[in-house]
């Protein structure tokens, strides 16, 4: 380059031409959609990380003129040359595609041009424009995924390829490209010629990649010189290419961009900084972005400028600054006192109500609501929350903009003056996680009273379809703040912390001072929508409260009798072992019963089974449920049924064994007991589950399975479990919420429930009902409180789905106003976007409106089944605390350790069986008043499965 040119170049300005279908995929990819929806469903990811994405590359190269180019629906003139290009490529996910168009309505307010050519590809209005910049002597920025770009690079103009990482972008300059692929940049479609292209389904030369074509090229000096000197090129390569030189001209011809179309535009017409702001408001109110990504945009496109929003109104997920709070670390008592009373002052904090005590027995009653306002400080812990693992490694506590950190261990004296700052203001306390902050603190000596605000449990009620497993993906969700690797420069940039992250100069620190200020925004975004919706009572009444049943519960942890485990593994084994020999001897070979190809063709091709349904690969299913069809069906073929037979066998065996090695795996040798994690953010009913391990999958419908349940035993200091179940209580909720006299009536009844319902039904006496019948009701009396469709019902009784239907059509007859209700919850649903539980839990259902079938199916059935199920979730967890409650108020030794589906199972010590058992049943039996009785069925034994009833 000459230095009048360059001279010229760098005068001209940057133009950046932008992929724009390249970077919308590459967002809408890099972002969960889950973590990117609206409270209707609309998946923004590709929006959100297109216009994060072009901004990252706005601010880093500075360009003065900017253009995006689009590919147009319907084909070009390369599918003339090529039909089957770009033929094998996947369709676009709806969710992306629904993207686009917003994505251009973003562009047009921000004042941007975007182009489409309908014809070509927005491969081709890149060349062109690349081309324009670069003639007119600008310093040209292209930036794309798509390797065929690499054709443009010249001295002035340069691709910006993305890594691995968006943030990792290669500049592709001529050298880069001679140093990666050994051509020049004009070279390069040559290269792909003899290559091909998977991706765009253009087959290349048989065998040749980017090394052998590079080398013919440098040899023969191009495509053209290859093909010229074709007979000359010996081995099976050479073969090839003189087999494939038709196919390679036409790839040329294909790859090439047309860098000539008439655009309509020039180059002055691909300035920016003109933003509608009122347009560029409206949409981001419409894809629900925070404040902070509007301020960051506008800050980007709008020429270094913010502009305030129209309305004056905080965007959704608007927060106060989060700036990094000034840190003091306390290493005394001394430390911690001074720094209290800084900040606690009697004459700043009104103290606990006179009267009230801290102690763990009166928690309830002094607990005082996390409303609005309410919370004023937080305290945040880091170590191990796992039971019975419990560590602290440091706490931060945050008042204003001030914070402490205490790094472990926590002296006696240090321990003495925290105790005393948790009883006194506990009130007024936030933190992210109250069950896992109290095995942390546990471990220190410290008990964490309940707290006024749980921005975990919080986010939970908020979006209980959402989980968040950190921090920074709850701030990504709530708050709009997209936080990467934890790094200080993304913490600084995307927070706008200042300066202190560099000043701290410990990476741990800095974290947690980050995450201390994330929980406090998060309770200030949190706490008045909970007051809006009205379910602040389910956090303090239910949700923290629970919280701290469930620590007891996993503290104590559930005694297992090693020795019964153990040998229940190794006969789960042993009939592993046989069930496998027997299905090798009907097989004739050593299949491998785990490998779903070789039992395909042992069972269609060698034993010539006719098979039924078909993976969407084409292959034909071979799950459960298909398995036990052929085996009913082919009964009368000794191998085959023999085979069926030992295959089912074995996966059962095999699926015990493996649930009782991980009950072994799980269990704590230091005290023998398994100290599970009941998970209480997870299910979006409601509903708890459990993990490591999970004790909610132990089978309970058959004899190998709940033996299992033998091996759960009272520990040292107990005599006997007790067990207290739910009987039917989500047909009893149906009963009280639909007001169906008829089914209020079968309950009070006080005979067989199902048998009763099969009789008004069927229309024929109690006495009169068979089985088949009675088991039929019953199924369709809990399919429907679960949203089992009526297919779903068929295949459940295995009847024709006519007969379904007319089952159900009975059932509705006689049970008019739970049809009436079951209705009224997807009507409901459909008009305020969520179901509410008995409690005021809220599910919120955006595939109701999904242009999918299959979706908004599957959101019915889930919008009939929420309300029930979470209505029985909401009423074990008031169970727990007032049987908890209960046997602390009776100072007995007994407690509850485990909670599995309705089931509540309590450890009993000596000479308190009958009291307990009492208190327990009494407190689930009247957990809520409803229209019919809670039936609790209990049971005692001296294991888990002889208390089982």
């Amino acid at each position: 380059m000459t230095e009048a040119s360059q001279d010229t170049l760098d005068t001209r300005g940057t133009l950046l031409v932008v992929d724009g279908h390249s970077l919308a995929f590459r967002a809408f990819f890099a972002l969960p959609v889950e973590n990117f929806s609206t409270a209707a469903g609309l998946a923004t990811n590709a929006v959100w990380g297109f216009a994060t994405m072009l901004s990252q590359v706005i601010e880093a190269e500075k360009p003065d003129h900017l253009a995006v180019a689009f590919d147009v629906k319907g084909g070009t003139f390369r599918n003339e040359m090529l039909p089957q290009y770009k033929g094998t490529r996947d369709a676009a996910p709806e969710d992306l595609l629904a993207q686009l168009p917003l994505i251009q309505d973003m562009l047009r307010a921000l004042g941007v041009t975007y182009i489409e050519k309908p014809g070509y590809e927005g491969d081709d209005v890149i060349g062109t424009l690349a081309t324009m910049g670069a003639d007119a002597g600008y310093h040209t920025l292209v930036l794309s995924g798509d390797r065929d770009a690499f054709q443009l690079v010249s001295d002035r103009i340069t691709v910006l390829y993305p890594g691995h990482h968006f943030k990792d972008l290669k500049h592709m300059t001529p050298e880069q490209i001679e140093e990666k692929y050994h051509v020049r940049p004009d070279q390069y479609p040559d290269l792909a010629a003899l290559r091909g292209e998977t991706a765009d389904n253009i087959p290349g030369v048989p065998g040749v990649g980017d090394g052998f074509a590079a080398k013919w090229i440098n040899q023969y000096g191009g495509l053209d010189g290859i093909i010229e000197h074709a007979d000359e090129i010996k081995g099976k390569k050479g073969e090839a290419l003189r087999e494939s030189i038709d196919q390679v001209r036409l790839n040329r011809k294909v790859n090439a961009l047309v860098r000539d179309l008439d655009l309509g535009v020039g180059l002055n017409d691909l300035t920016f900084g003109s933003v509608d702001v009122g347009a560029l408001d409206a949409l981001f109110k419409k894809l629900e972005f925070g404040a902070r990504t509007r301020s960051k945009v506008l800050k980007t496109f709008n020429a270094g400028t913010t502009v305030p929003s129209h309305d004056g109104e905080p965007a959704p997920g608007d927060v106060a600054s989060l700036k990094l709070p000034e840190e003091t670390v306390a290493e005394s008592a001394e430390d911690i006192t001074r720094w209290k009373d800084e900040r606690f002052s009697d004459s700043r904090r009104a103290e606990r109500p006179a009267g009230s005590s801290a102690n763990e027995g009166n928690e309830e009653r002094e607990h005082v609501s996390g409303v609005a306002g309410a919370t004023s400080w937080v305290l945040l812990a880091e170590g191990n929350s796992k039971p019975g693992e419990g560590r602290l490694d440091r706490i931060a506590l945050l008042d204003g903009d001030q914070a402490l950190i205490m790094n472990a261990p926590i002296t006696p004296d240090m321990a003495r003056i925290l105790q005393d700052l948790l009883d006194r203001h506990h009130g007024t306390l936030t933190v992210h996680g109250y069950k896992e902050h109290l095995h942390m603190l546990e471990a220190a000596g410290l008990r964490l009273p309940t707290p006024a605000f749980d921005t975990k449990l919080a986010g939970y009620l908020a979006h209980p379809d959402f989980h968040a497993d950190t921090l920074e993906q709850a701030a990504a969700h709530f708050l709009d703040l997209h936080i990467e690797d934890n790094g200080k420069e993304a913490v600084q940039g995307l927070l706008d912390l200042g300066d202190e992250t560099e000043s701290t100069g410990e990476d741990t620190r800095s974290r947690l001072l980050t995450h201390i200020a994330i929980v406090r925004a998060l309770a200030e975004h949190l706490a008045p929508l909970l007051e809006r919706r009205e379910q602040t009572h389910l956090l303090s009444s239910i949700e923290l409260p629970v919280s701290r049943v469930l620590h007891g519960m996993e503290d104590a942890g559930a005694q297992v009798d090693m020795s019964r485990l153990v040998a229940m593994r190794d006969q789960f084994a042993a009939d592993a072992r046989q069930a496998q020999e027997t299905a090798w001897d009907c097989a004739g070979s050593r299949v491998n019963l785990q490998s779903p190809k070789q039992l395909q063709k042992v069972l269609f091709e060698d034993m010539g089974l006719k098979a039924t349904k078909r993976t969407k690969s084409g292959s034909y299913t071979t799950n459960a449920s298909v398995l036990q069809d052929l085996y009913v069906k082919y009964v009368d073929d000794e191998r085959a049924n023999g085979f069926l037979g030992a295959l089912l066998r074995h996966r059962e065996t095999n699926k015990l064994k493996q649930i009782v090695q991980t009950l072994i795996d799980a269990t704590n040798p230091q005290d023998g007991r398994i100290h599970t994690t009941f998970e209480q953010t997870v299910a979006a009913t409601g509903r708890l589950s459990s993990v490591d391990p999970n004790l909610q999958n132990i089978p309970n419908r058959n004899d190998a399975g709940r033996e299992i349940r033998s091996a759960f035993v009272p520990g040292d200091g107990y005599v006997s479990l007790l067990s207290c179940d739910y009987s039917q209580v989500e047909l009893r909720i149906m009963a009280d919420r639909s007001g169906d006299e008829a089914l209020i009536e079968a309950f009070r009844s006080g005979t067989d429930f199902h048998r009763y319902v099969a009789s008004l039904v069927y229309g024929v006496p109690v006495d009169q009902i068979t089985p088949d019948q009675r088991s039929h009701v019953k199924a369709m009396s809990y399919g429907l409180a679960y949203g089992l469709s009526t297919y779903g019902l068929a295949q459940q009784l295995k009847i024709r789905p006519g007969h379904a239907e007319e089952l159900k059509a009975k059932y509705f007859a006689t049970f008019g106003k739970v049809h009436e209700y079951l209705e009224s919850l997807v009507a409901d649903a459909r008009a305020n976007g969520y179901t509410e539980t008995m409690f005021g839990r809220r599910r919120y259902f955006p595939g109701l409106s999904s242009t999918s079938r299959a979706v908004r199916d599957a959101a019915e059935r889930a919008a009939l089944n929420a309300p029930i199920q979470g209505s029985a979730a909401d009423i074990m967890k008031i169970a727990m605390i007032h049987a908890d409650r209960a046997l602390r108020e009776a100072g007995v030794k007994s407690r509850i350790i485990l909670q599995i589906h309705d089931e509540l199972v309590v450890e009993i010590a000596p000479g308190e069986a009958e009291q307990v058992s009492g208190l327990v049943a009494d407190a689930m039996e009247h957990a809520v008043d409803l229209s019919v009785p809670l039936d609790v069925s209990t049971g005692i034994g001296d294991d888990w499965q002889l208390a089982a009833h």
